[in-house]
């Protein structure tokens, strides 16, 4: 256990909800197994305005905008009582809308599943309720039961509820009352985007009892994410270094308010053993703040890999660290 978990209890309830997580938090992440329904006569054809891909904005956790609210089904005593819930989850990263068959759209998102649509005259709809997905970061099944998605020229909102199926039997719901998303436009190596991102970032105090900044493994382990990340630019435009506490550097690809690791899956390697990422995304609206979900994994001497999970990452910018 951590030697920074000095309050045991704290450190009980992020160790055992680093495994239960790893099924929870995909569904909102989140290939879709259902086939999709012929258009009805309620539908509109002009699909085309939900084309393209849409960021999501930077989550406000004053308002739950774009915010996944994890809760046992109907407030019941099934699921583990030292679990955080409701636990919070900000939402992070990309989908893109893209024509469907039968007059259709498909929602494909950087969890690397699609999700099947109907064009209808108040916005999109799933077109089924038992599509399932099996996110690519955490390796988990779920299935979304509800995804409303109204567009207004380059503003997206959404509602969204999901089901996460636990190892133990046991569902959770997850809820997002308040969804928001930009659309992309003007070009991916926008300059005005990169430069948010450029200098260095702290991560904020870890909390264990919101798991605000602190990596969970599989192996049922905690420990808090702390230090500062150097974000630099390279010589390839859109493109940018993270330099990360650890020695470590990193390439993402700024596309709107977001950076996504670019390509999927780096490795680090170092003298006490290698660490890889699969996903890392992160938001940055207003240049001063960031929300990050990372996955990947550790290797060292003597002992089996474990996968690590960053669920709730949030930096600020140094004081000393302004946008290139």
């Amino acid at each position: 256990m951590s030697p920074f978990c000095r309050l045991a209890r704290a450190c009980a309830i992020a160790a055992r909800t680093s495994l239960a997580l790893s099924a929870a938090v995909a569904a909102l992440f989140a290939v879709a197994t259902a086939t999709p329904t012929a258009a009805s006569a309620d539908t509109d054809t002009n699909a085309a305005k939900y084309y393209g891909m849409w960021n999501y904005d930077q989550p406000d956790a004053a308002t739950l905008n774009n915010v996944d609210v994890l809760a046992c089904p109907d407030g019941g005593g099934r699921c583990d009582r030292q679990l955080p819930l409701p636990l919070q989850v900000p939402q992070v990263g990309w989908v893109v809308f893209s024509p469907g068959p039968h007059g259709t759209v498909d929602g494909t998102t950087d969890g690397g599943c699609t999700w099947n649509f109907r064009v209808q005259r108040t916005g999109l709809e799933l077109s089924s309720t038992i599509q399932q997905c099996v996110n690519r970061a955490v390796g988990s099944l779920g299935n979304i039961t509800k995804w409303s998605v109204q567009v207004k020229g380059n503003r997206e909102t959404e509602s969204i509820v999901a089901v996460s199926h636990q190892p133990n039997g046991v569902d959770l719901i997850g809820t997002m009352k308040s969804g928001s998303r930009t659309k992309v436009v003007g070009g991916r190596d926008s300059g005005k985007f990169v430069k948010r991102f450029l200098g260095d970032y702290r991560y904020d105090p870890a909390d264990f009892h919101t798991l605000t900044n602190v990596v969970s493994t599989d192996k049922g382990t905690v420990y808090p994410e702390q230090g500062t990340v150097r974000f630099s630019a390279t010589d390839k435009k859109g493109r940018i270094n993270a330099h990360t506490p650890d020695g470590c550097d990193w390439t993402l690809t700024v596309r709107g308010d977001t950076a996504e690791l670019d390509p999927a899956t780096q490795t680090c390697h170092s003298a006490t053993g290698d660490t890889s990422l699969v996903y890392w995304a992160l938001v940055a609206d207003d240049g001063r703040h960031m929300n990050a979900f990372r996955a990947g994994s550790t290797t060292t001497p003597n002992r089996p890999p474990a996968n690590t999970f960053l669920y709730v990452g949030a930096l600020t910018r140094s004081a000393t660290g302004k946008a290139e």
